[in-house]
């Protein structure tokens, strides 16, 4: 039988007896087969690793403009928002204006434990605690508005002007 080698495949080219007439084009299907196998099993492959810190993502905005409208600001270097048992589950402020340089402690002052999560930031705070973030405004969220989710409440909206 001779065979002929090219490109990794093998190629029968001539059949010696009846057997290998019906078992060869069998056999034959099957290495060809498992040569494509082969082909597209993933190999080690020398890759670069791209990383991003944490510190580096910064939140996208729900929106350009807070749906509240006007929003309350502040010139301390720090945004307390203390979290209450709101009636209705309105905040007040219903919108916050800050700075990028700016940053946000929240205080638990309702009877239970809430929890809230803005940009990469989530945590439960028990009564009568407080939760500091330390990183501007500006280092996890791009301008625009943000949503202050905090569970079981609603919570104000974030207006990040790219202004200030």
């Amino acid at each position: 039988m001779d065979y002929a080698y090219g490109s990794g495949v093998m190629v029968i080219e001539k059949q010696t007896s009846r057997f290998y007439g019906m078992v060869f084009p069998m056999v034959k299907s099957a290495a060809i087969a498992l040569m494509l196998l082969a082909a597209c099993t993933p190999r080690a492959v020398q890759t670069t690793a791209v990383t991003a810190t944490m510190d580096a993502y910064r939140a996208t905005p729900e929106a350009d403009s807070p749906a509240a409208g006007i929003c309350a600001s502040f010139k301390e270097a720090t945004i307390l928002i203390a979290i209450r048992a709101w009636q209705g589950n309105v905040p007040d402020p219903r919108c916050i204006s800050v700075r990028a340089d700016q940053n946000l402690i929240i205080q638990n002052s309702a009877p239970e434990a809430i929890t809230f999560r803005l940009g990469r930031f989530q945590a439960t705070i028990d009564p009568g605690e407080t939760y500091a973030i330390e990183p501007a405004f500006g280092e996890y969220l791009a301008p625009g508005a943000h949503s202050l989710h905090i569970a079981p409440y609603g919570g104000p909206e974030i207006f990040l002007d790219s202004a200030k």
